[in-house]
């Protein structure tokens, strides 16, 4: 059965929750009120993403959609509840296990006529599993090693913009707009594993092999359409990551802020820390189906780069801008020959709203000359807003606007509204 590259970029959008080493578990509450043992962690977080057409577009600009994903973890380790300065060896060494349950209408962006979806979740409908993996854990010292191996994707610690979490269009979110049909995108995975070497000064520098032969059996294993052809390949990625500003104390602790009445108040900080990274992925796919050329079959190679940066504004009690970019140096092969992307975050711009953040963010997706010669660019722009109910719930009104939808200049751009709902158990 031909697959069409609309299929394919929809099958990509995912919710990333990435980390740039990977750190300790956070342990959730629902373990205790279950009465888990003290080495089992369990979470269950709920999103969902409406999203309605307003203007411009294609077919019907008033089509509107609702995506859902439901994620379990389940993590297995010695030391989750330990204080990582007091962990043995055996304390570094976690399982961990995630599954994502995704429902809902996945056809908005085809009904508005934009290539890409404007929402992050949205997938082939079903039960996927995301990652089955076995984790060493770096210690907070001068330098320590991490390693994880088993079914892993993309964003456990390669790939990782932590900016990105704060928006919803898919090209915005999805760190460097990754499209390349058979790479481990989650909910894609795919049997692999990375390596790093951590150190206090010089940063993360990050080695990961992905092998792809197996990818579309293992997201169809649980009974999902991946809606993607058979494929067979690996793909090596390179990184390093640093904060730049380590050594600042002030954006190590929470925020210090005075209030009218001359007394300090402590709030958590809810933005990034500062963080430059550079890489390149290196890989090559076949895929079993007849039109593989069109979808970017062969050799896929390419560079990428982010910074996030805090800034000093007269509005927001913490700013940061960002920046993240990727050129294909396969173009011929590659989706996409270029992406860029960036923006904005406030933390606390509303008095008495000190947790809230506001969102600015903005891509330009370049086609492939060779693969689309038929299509230019794509761009989006984003504005929302997070509303912190409380730890476990946030709710996020958002506005967007798609520059020329499809990349053809055959329609206008599409405005659209729409909203982000997540629940963390």
């Amino acid at each position: 059965m031909a697959v069409t590259m609309r299929q394919v970029t929809r099958c990509f959008a995912s919710l990333s929750l990435l980390v740039i080493a990977v750190p300790p578990v956070q342990p959730s509450e629902l373990p205790v009120i279950l009465g888990l043992p003290d080495w089992v962690d369990f979470s269950l977080d709920f999103t969902a993403e409406p999203m309605s057409g307003l203007s411009g577009g294609g077919k019907d600009p008033s089509s509107s959609s609702w995506f859902q994903q439901t994620s379990l973890g389940i993590t297995l380790g010695t030391g989750l509840r330990k204080d990582p300065q007091f962990w043995n060896e055996l304390d570094h060494w976690q399982v961990q296990v995630g599954f994502n349950q995704y429902e809902g209408n996945a056809d908005l962006s085809e009904q508005l006529g934009s290539f890409f979806p404007l929402q992050t979740l949205v997938s082939p409908q079903g039960f996927w599993i995301t990652k089955a993996a076995l984790i060493k854990v770096a210690k907070q010292k001068t330098i320590d090693w991490t390693f994880q191996a088993g079914v892993i994707s993309f964003g456990d610690s390669i790939m990782r913009v932590p900016a990105l979490d704060n928006y919803i269009n898919y090209t915005i979110n999805t760190p460097y707009n990754i499209a390349i049909v058979g790479f481990p995108v989650s909910p894609f995975s795919s049997l692999g594993g990375q390596i790093g070497i951590v150190h206090q000064h010089l940063g993360v520098f990050e080695y990961g092999y992905y092998q792809l032969d197996a990818s579309q059996q293992m997201a169809a294993s649980l009974g999902v359409n991946p809606q993607i052809p058979k494929v067979n390949g690996d793909v090596q990625v390179v990184q390093w990551s640093i904060n730049p500003l380590s050594d600042q104390i002030n954006l190590k602790s929470d925020l210090i802020v005075e209030r009218e009445s001359g007394a300090n108040e402590t709030i958590q900080r809810e933005l990034p820390k500062p963080l430059l990274q550079l890489g390149g992925y290196m890989g090559t796919t076949e895929l079993k189906t007849n039109d593989a050329k069109q979808l970017g079959d062969g050799i896929n190679n390419g560079i990428y780069g982010s910074i996030i940066w805090p800034v000093e504004l007269p509005i927001g009690i913490d700013n940061r801008v960002w920046l993240s970019g990727t050129i294909s140096t396969t173009p011929e092969n590659h989706p996409l020959q270029s992406y860029a992307a960036g923006g904005w975050l406030s933390q606390g711009i509303l008095p008495g709203r000190p947790l809230d953040v506001l969102a600015l963010g903005l891509s330009l997706n370049n086609f492939s000359p060779t693969i689309t010669p038929n299509k230019d660019y794509e761009g989006a722009i984003e504005l929302n807003y997070t509303v912190q109910i409380s730890d476990q719930v946030q709710f996020q009104p958002l506005m967007q606007w798609i520059l020329n939808p499809s990349g053809t200049g055959s329609s206008s751009g599409i405005w659209a509204t729409g909203a982000q709902l997540n629940v963390s158990l």
